[in-house]
């Protein structure tokens, strides 16, 4: 008479070990991109953000004649406002430099998704040219007249 061993009913240590290996090559391929897609977000959220203040500026420029600062509409200055709240940026209250001023144009300016503040620029240099543009620093946070390619920025119509 042969003896008949009973099937088994659990894993082995080594299956166990093959299943753990081959969930963490999924974790580990699967964090860059979900870090790129976090990166690609917060892009997303800095440009809605700039259209926001842009079309803050643009109620406060109808009203006032004005761009933040002040600065006369459509002037190239090599000024810059670094702090959308402030009351010489015009948007959430005024300096009193602003004439017929109607605001505020926003509640508050938010911080950009990397932290930094967002900022308005009359000379802000593209291909040779100024603009005026308001813009965010970008990931690597580098400003305050060291503009670089990581920079996100909304060019505000001459008028």
């Amino acid at each position: 008479m042969a003896l008949r061993s009973k099937p088994s009913r659990g894993y082995t240590l080594l299956e166990l070990f093959v299943v753990i290996a081959v969930i963490g090559i999924l974790f580990a391929a699967a964090i860059p991109l979900y870090e790129r897609y976090r990166e690609k977000a917060r892009g997303v959220l800095a440009y809605r953000d700039l259209t926001e203040i842009r079309h803050g500026i643009e109620l406060l420029a109808n009203d006032t004649e004005k761009w933040p600062g002040p600065h006369d509409v459509g002037k190239i200055a090599d000024e810059e406002v670094w702090d959308l709240n402030a009351a010489n940026a015009g948007l959430v209250a005024t300096n009193g430099g602003f004439p017929n001023w109607d605001g505020p144009y926003m509640q508050s300016v938010p911080k950009d998704p990397w932290g930094s503040d967002y900022f308005f620029d009359l000379d802000y240099r593209i291909d040779g040219k100024d603009f005026a543009v308001v813009g965010s620093f970008g990931p690597n946070k580098v400003g305050k007249n060291l503009y670089d390619s990581d920079d996100i920025i909304l060019i505000l119509p001459a008028q």
